[in-house]
């Protein structure tokens, strides 16, 4: 596999990701002493806020910036976040459903080594931290650590399995660092270790009496039970997802102003990235490429847009349509000249400007929804009425909250209505794509969208749908199989 020496710079260490040879590669001697590193809580600690600044880190090109590039992926392969324009041709061949089937493309290498690379890190931190004697007074920040780092774990393998995972055959679950290659487990076996993973996070954070963390950034009980709801949902488990979303929301509130640009975090973020000056990383950032005001590449022409259905669906006042009509905010002569009169262009992501921002990655209206999806299909019409009733009435206009509708339909209409409500409150999250293959939904609904309208649709369960095994790892992993070209 290609090799990436991605430096992390945290405070005035280093910690090296590294995709070698094979997916998982030891710490190149160059960088900090690993033994050195590991041999402390401190130590622990500042890994584990090395891996936190990879998920918003500059990986050598202005489409590799970490999770907010997967979150962005993910949206791209689906029907209602689309360009208006090739622009400088960052992500195109994502949204055009050529990438992820390319199996020479080094952006989709990317993807399986940055999971990888996350999951190689939290075992050296496990197989370090869980054989250190430390004194009794640090036992609860030992247990904590240890719980990041599982939930670090778990959190990269569900990514893994939705997008490589096929017919069965999942992907190579390494429990310790640095191991040799791999073969692939089953798609149920790596479910089991995502489980076991995410469960035991919880039990550690439990007995470290979850201890507050120092901000967003880090990994807490709350963001572990929000990764245990998002697996639960996906894997049919109503009763489970419906009992952690509830758990992993508790002490957030749903922030009344949606229009604010999802840029700083607030009493919603439920875990995200909280980032400086000298850690933005301008042009290859998530908000280059999505706000329309940064002075990046949506700037410069790639406006990023909601789908009719999608828009046309949505109350007049709700404010993630207000979002998507430009004409509300700004003059015919600033649309000419600056979006070209496009509709639906979206504002949901903007800094207005401003080039540090933060990056949300979970927020409790998705706990909401997964909450009403949930009891939807348990038969539970009022519960599911009222986590829907509460999300969308936080997301009404100020001034037209008194004529807030309440939604009171039941069954199979009610089901799907919010998974419509689904669709718009994340928009642009990376959640789309993922929705489309664990509903078993086919591929179509891109009518209109001048890069890529679809004239087929792909029927669920197409080879289309799942990652191909990036070529570097079948050439080094003679134990690696690959899926169905």
């Amino acid at each position: 596999m290609k090799k990436y020496n991605l430096l992390l710079i945290v405070l005035s260490s280093l910690l090296i990701f590294s995709c070698g040879k094979n997916y998982l590669e030891t710490i190149p001697s160059a960088s900090v002493d690993q033994k050195d590193m590991l041999s402390s809580l401190t130590g622990v600690e500042t890994v584990l806020d090395g891996i936190n600044r990879g998920t918003f880190y500059y990986y050598g090109a202005h489409d590799r910036f970490g999770q907010k590039t997967m979150d962005y992926i993910i949206d791209c392969l689906g029907e209602d976040f689309y360009p208006t324009e090739d622009g400088y041709g960052w992500f195109v061949a994502w949204y055009k459903w050529i990438e992820h089937r390319s199996k020479n493309s080094g952006n989709l290498e990317f993807v399986w080594a940055y999971y990888y690379d996350i999951i190689n890190n939290a075992n050296l931190i496990i197989d370090n931290l869980e054989k250190m004697p430390v004194l009794v007074t640090e036992e609860n920040k030992k247990s904590v650590l240890l719980a990041q780092a599982y939930t670090y774990r778990g959190y990269s393998l569900y990514y893994l399995v939705q997008l490589f995972g096929e017919k069965g055959n999942g992907v190579p679950v390494p429990t310790k660092s640095n191991p040799e290659p791999m073969a692939r487990e089953t798609v149920a076996k790596v479910y089991e270790q995502i489980n076991k993973d995410l469960n035991h996070a919880v039990q550690l954070f439990d007995q470290g009496q979850n201890l507050a963390r120092k901000n967003v950034s880090q990994i807490n009980k709350s963001v572990a039970n929000a990764i245990r709801a998002r697996v639960a949902l996906t894997e049919g488990r109503w009763g489970d997802a419906a009992n952690y979303a509830a758990l992993a929301k508790k002490g957030f509130s749903l922030s009344e102003d949606y229009m604010y640009g999802w840029n700083k975090a607030n009493s919603e973020w439920i875990w995200g990235a909280l980032l400086i000056d000298e850690q933005q990383t301008s042009y290859a950032s998530f908000f280059s490429h999505i706000d329309p005001f940064f002075g990046g590449y949506c700037t410069l022409g790639n406006h990023h847009v909601m789908s009719k259905e999608l828009f046309d669906f949505l109350p007049a006042m709700d404010t993630r349509k207000l979002l998507h009509q430009p004409e509300l905010f700004f003059p015919p002569s600033y649309l000419s000249n600056y979006f070209g009169n496009k509709a639906r262009v979206g504002f949901k992501f903007t800094g207005m400007g401003d080039w540090t921002n933060d990056y949300i990655y979970i927020k409790a209206g998705e706990m909401y929804l997964i909450e009403a999806e949930a009891y939807a299909r348990l038969g539970n019409a009022p519960l599911a009425q009222k986590a829907i009733n509460d999300l969308n009435l936080a997301r009404t206009y100020a001034d037209a909250k008194p004529d807030y509708e309440p939604i009171t339909s039941t069954g199979d209409e009610l089901l799907q209505t919010i998974l419509m409500y689904r669709r718009a409150e994340l928009w642009g999250d990376g959640q789309r794509f993922l929705d489309i293959k664990r509903l078993g939904l086919n591929m179509s609904g891109r009518e209109g969208q001048p890069l890529a309208e679809q004239t087929a649709t792909i029927q669920a369960g197409d080879k289309m749908f799942t990652f191909l095994i990036p070529q570097q790892e079948m050439d080094s992993n003679p134990n690696m199989i690959q899926n169905e070209l």
